[in-house]
């Protein structure tokens, strides 16, 4: 195969938990950390060109590596700055405390903030603080509320009423605090202001009163550096929670555009505030961190430096990073614009100026996005030297945004070195070296490249796994331009116009409709050269794996797993876990130790095979059959014509791909899959992943689990009927029936 097959670095643990994370770039655990004690030593210099996701930079640090991250967004420099000094929840609640009991006429802010959002319990008339209230869009007045009464334990969605509608009409005419919020962060530029008073619009007036309030609450008050800076933490987290862009019922949503859900969330910002700490946990604790030209003293420390520094010459004139580590994001509207309305609320107008050029463009397509990580890569390839490495992660990856990324990086002195892709999670881990690279300019052959894929794969494939493979073989073989003004923006099109050229060619691939979010998948018509099933191989891997290492977790397998299957045969998670599930005493994600269950030794499943065989045969002796077959092989059942009624496979494992698409498809025929029942959900997978191989299995296939087997000989009175009826009565995945069935 003509790519270079990376090993894909799985998370331990899933993902970073972290401040306003519904919209920075996800952010896998020990991924970075990882590949640094592979390719770096401690003490290392790395830097972050992009520094789109500060927990980058902090685990970076905590691995005794020096980095330098970029600073541009003033947002991601407060999570920065905040979470290095690790704060505790009773620094934080001290800090908040000052703030709620910091009095205005009389009247602590606490109790100013309560009186906006108190409402009585719908069951027993106490007064309570709900939890946050419904609303549809575009409307004046909210139709729900979300609450748990203290008094009587009533909970959830309830009516709102009179007293509800009338707290909001008590907060009058909220204009001056929304003139208020705009003027923080607005310019002299007609459009920037548009764009300004467009993110306002999705906050409620209520939203914007209290943000307000607790805005100019903080200007005033008296405290220490340190406990200024955690407020401003603390209602930036607020400031997120105060916009109405949360879907209700409350669900995984990361915004991308400023659009407002049919139906919302209206979260109280009293108890927002009152639960601030709760976001603002570091797992690293204290870092060092420092603003360039200064430098970290220990081994591991951060060093802040503003993007715009890198364009000088003198810039890192005595520091070579020995490597650059980077989290490419998606471009992000809806964060971008909040970012510079957020500093402006913050840090008043002047805070908001790195974010202006956010305000100045509301859409983002693939070429915007290669030409600005080209602007931003160009003096980052001058900086760390030929032959050195940039490993990114490029999470929620869609076709364009990678196209424009490889683009990007290509024209700014970088050649892709390799790569691994994983469609099920939309993540991409890229090599991208520094040095020339011969560049051809004519595009490789796409209907070869599709051919590749699907013979390493052995397995069908989505239109984007198609269109995510091809793109990075352009880039591996040098088949793009150097110079971005040499890139036709057409590009992303023209290949999307080949494969599907080549996809519509009934001589070369077949389509399969699926039900899966991808789309159909398409396979060759000639598939003579093409391997095993990928996930049969990985099946057998997995297995023989587990076999040799007894004592292992999940980290463990998924590792090994995607070292042996590497570049754009990484195997998604949900196989991994399936294959685990079928073959061991692994239960929960959070088990620390996976052995193979006891009857997973060949011994004994030579046992079972042995013992299936027997009452297979015996069976069919006592329904009147001829039996034929070997003790361990394919057992046939024939009538007094000698014409086969049914075949049975007997397995231990899933690589049954082989007989389903060999074994001759005759309708008066059973044929029959006789395995263990822990292999049902691995099974299923594959038959929800693999249209052929479900395609295959409807000409007459079935699974006959050993225990059902064992239940269905033990029959008193058993006739080839019943025998039919009941055959498929213990299905791949079973579920409790409703009522016990009659027989």
């Amino acid at each position: 195969m003509s790519h270079q097959a990376l090993a894909y670095l799985p998370p331990k643990d899933g993902l970073y938990p972290s401040p306003l994370d519904r919209f920075l770039p996800p952010f896998p655990k020990a991924v970075i950390s990882t590949w640094l004690k592979e390719h770096t030593k401690q003490g290392d210099l790395i830097i972050d060109p992009l520094g789109s996701n500060p927990m980058l930079a902090l685990e970076v640090a905590s691995a005794n590596r020096k980095v330098m991250f970029a600073r541009n967004n003033p947002v991601l420099w407060l999570i920065l700055e905040v979470l290095a000094s690790s704060p505790t929840e009773k620094e934080i609640s001290a800090a908040v405390s000052k703030l709620l009991l910091s009095r205005q006429g009389g009247v602590t802010l606490e109790e100013q903030l309560k009186a906006i959002y108190i409402s009585r319990c719908f069951d027993c008339g106490e007064s309570i603080q709900p939890d946050g209230y419904i609303w549809n869009e575009g409307a004046v007045t909210p139709i729900l509320k979300v609450y748990q009464c203290p008094a009587c334990g009533a909970q959830g969605e309830k009516p709102v009423n009179d007293e509800d509608i009338q707290s909001l009409r008590n907060l009058g005419n909220i204009g001056l605090q929304r003139t208020r919020a705009f003027q923080r962060a607005a310019s002299d530029d007609e459009y920037e202001c548009q764009t300004i008073d467009h993110a306002l619009d999705c906050y409620l007036p209520r939203s914007i009163f209290t943000l307000m309030l607790l805005v100019n609450r903080l200007d005033r008050l008296d405290v220490k550096k340190e406990e200024k800076l955690l407020l401003q933490a603390v209602l930036l987290s607020i400031f997120d929670d105060g916009n109405s862009l949360w879907y209700w019922p409350l669900r995984d949503h990361r915004p991308l555009q400023l659009n407002v859900p049919s139906r919302y969330f209206e979260r109280n910002l009293f108890l927002s505030l009152e639960s601030g700490h709760e976001k603002w946990q570091s797992p690293f604790g204290k870092i060092d961190v420092c603003y360039y030209p200064q430098m970290p003293n220990t081994e591991g420390g951060i060093c802040l430096y503003q993007r715009r520094l890198a364009d000088q010459e003198n810039f890192l004139a005595d520091l070579m990073p020995q490597a650059c580590t980077t989290v490419f994001p998606r471009p992000n509207q809806a964060f971008w614009t909040l970012s510079a309305l957020w500093s402006g609320w913050l840090w008043g107008r002047n805070g908001s100026i790195p974010m202006r050029s956010a305000l100045a463009r509301r859409r983002y397509d693939w070429y915007w996005f290669a030409q600005a990580i080209s602007s931003t890569m160009i003096p980052v390839a001058r900086k760390i030297g030929d032959e050195s490495t940039v490993f990114g992660l490029f999470p929620e990856a869609t076709a364009n945004f990678y196209l424009g990324l490889s683009c990007g990086m290509n024209t700014a002195g970088f050649h892709l070195d390799g790569y691994a892709y994983r469609p099920s999670r939309d993540m991409i881990q890229n090599h991208w070296q520094t040095g020339s690279k011969s560049t051809d300019i004519e595009l490789p052959d796409i209907r070869k490249l599709i051919k590749d894929l699907l013979i390493e794969r052995g397995e069908p494939a989505s239109f984007n796994e198609f269109l995510m493979s091809v793109i990075s073989e352009f880039f591996i073989q040098g088949a793009i331009a150097k110079e971005i003004s040499q890139i036709d923006e057409g590009l992303l099109k023209q290949i999307q116009e080949n494969i599907t050229l080549q996809l519509r060619d009934e001589h070369f691939t077949l389509a399969y409709a699926t039900n899966q979010p991808g789309g159909s998948k398409w396979w060759l018509v000639d598939a003579r050269e093409a391997k095993s099933p990928l996930a049969e191989r990985v099946e057998l891997f997995i297995k023989n794996f587990l076999e040799t290492h007894p004592n292992v977790n999940l980290h463990d397998v998924e590792r090994v797993t995607c070292q042996e299957f590497r570049g754009r045969l990484t195997p998604s998670p949900e196989l991994i876990h399936s294959v685990i599930v079928s073959y061991s005493l692994f239960l929960e994600p959070s088990r620390v130790e996976i052995k193979l269950r006891g009857q997973e030794e060949e011994s004994q499943r030579i046992s079972d095979l042995r013992e299936a065989c027997i009452l297979l045969k015996k069976t069919g002796k006592t329904l009147g059959f001829d039996v034929k077959g070997p003790e361990l092989g394919v057992i046939e059942w024939r009538n007094e014509k000698r014409s086969i009624i049914s075949r049975f496979f007997l397995k231990s494992s899933c690589d049954i791909m082989d007989q389903l698409i060999n074994t001759p498809e005759e309708e008066a025929i059973l044929n029959i899959f006789v395995l263990p029942g822990s292999r049902s959900r691995l099974i299923a997978y594959r038959m929800r992943e693999d249209p052929r191989f479900t395609s295959a299995l409807s000409n007459n296939w079935h699974f006959l689990k050993f225990r059902h087997l064992r239940r269905l000989a033990a029959m008193d009175n058993l006739t080839f009927d019943l025998w039919k009826d009941l055959l498929d009565g213990d299905p791949l995945l079973w579920e409790a029936p409703e009522q016990t069935p009659l027989l």
